[in-house]
């Protein structure tokens, strides 16, 4: 019966370590979304911009359009950097050259083959 425990004993361990590493994936796939990604990195600057704007002199009782002002220049400067970085890795190019010329050389195969049928068919 010791042995059967554990078995049983190891089979629970195996299946806790599983859900935990599920758990752990699931958190690594939330933390690497995009849309999560660009909300943390605007709540990081609102964060810091409020905190910059409250360490003043303590006159100032106009830090929320401060911070909302710091907030969407954040935004705006993170979005343009996606941007720069979507536009530099050339994920949504046009067909190269190579594959142009690929595409009108089987065009110009297909209708050279088109006319010789046709001879043929004429002889």
């Amino acid at each position: 019966m010791a042995k059967k425990k554990s078995l049983d004993e190891m089979r629970d361990e195996a299946y806790r370590r599983q859900d935990n590493l599920a758990s752990d994936i699931d958190e690594l796939i939330d933390r690497v979304h995009p849309k999560n990604a660009v909300t943390r990195w605007k709540n990081e600057l609102t964060g810091s911009v409020k905190a910059f704007s409250a360490a003043g002199d303590g006159k100032t009782p106009s830090t929320l359009p401060t911070a909302i002002a710091g907030g969407v220049i954040g935004v705006v400067l993170i979005g343009a950097g996606i941007a720069a970085a979507i536009a530099l890795s050339g994920g949504d190019e046009k067909p190269s050259k190579s594959v142009k010329q690929a595409e009108a050389q089987k065009a110009k195969a297909a209708k050279q083959k088109a006319k010789e049928k046709a001879r043929a068919a004429k002889d």
